[in-house]
């Protein structure tokens, strides 16, 4: 058992690990992707396991960017409510003996350099609130069934051309109308409805309108959280 108490879902550190590997990233001991080593402090999270996945990790990325390649991780990982710890700020405490490398995990407690802090933690909010709005059970991972359907919410809206890469009744299924394959008025509504949602979930206006700004908000979201 770990020392804290667990503040963000195991699935969020593997959301995060997945995004990490994708970008060159070496994910090290955190179990489900690495072996763990008995280096680290008695109740680490690091030998904690659940599912497979195991609840800390180090991320390492060698190369003369390998500071600012760690910044961008850490802020990654802060953007999803991940307990992080590195020398951002300087080397007190904890975080002098992570210079080199950016420790990530679910509990309670954070250290840039300067002083200790406590992550959000709740797990990813932004895509359950997403998963809601196009009316998918909210579990928090970005899978193929939250991808397909906010994709097609997008596909249909006027700045992408009106389309329907899986279909009008698949579209329709997801802004939740009846299936007729007909794309009218009722469609429309609820299409700019859902939208709408979607806008809230990223703290924007809500006026139902599918602009650049929100699909650069959308991407960047995307681009971190998708399994697919």
């Amino acid at each position: 058992m770990a020392l804290g108490t667990q503040l963000s879902p195991t699935q969020t550190l593997v959301t995060f690990c997945l995004w990490a590997r994708r970008h060159g990233y070496s994910v090290g001991e955190m179990h489900g992707f690495s072996a763990v080593h008995p280096v680290h402090t008695g109740g680490s999270w690091h030998f904690d396991q659940d599912g497979g996945f195991g609840k800390a990790a180090d991320i390492n990325k060698n190369g003369p960017d390998e500071r600012d390649a760690l910044i961008e991780a850490l802020n990654r990982a802060q953007e999803l409510g991940l307990g992080v710890i590195f020398a951002r700020d300087g080397s007190a405490g904890v975080s002098g003996s992570h210079k080199n490398h950016l420790h990530v995990d679910v509990g309670p407690f954070s250290h840039l350099g300067a002083s200790s802090s406590r992550p959000r933690g709740g797990g990813d909010a932004l895509t359950d609130a997403l998963q809601r709005a196009v009316n998918t059970g909210p579990d928090q991972v970005w899978g193929t069934e939250t991808d397909a359907r906010l994709e097609s919410v997008k596909a249909a809206s006027n700045l992408m051309g009106v389309g329907f890469p899986l279909g009008i009744a698949f579209t329709q299924r997801v802004v939740g109308v009846p299936d007729d394959g007909v794309w009218g008025r009722e469609s429309r509504r609820a299409h700019d409805a859902v939208t709408m949602n979607i806008q809230r979930a990223f703290g924007r206006p809500a006026n139902g309108v599918w602009d650049a700004g929100l699909v650069t908000v959308y991407s960047r979201a995307r681009e971190l959280r998708s399994r697919v």
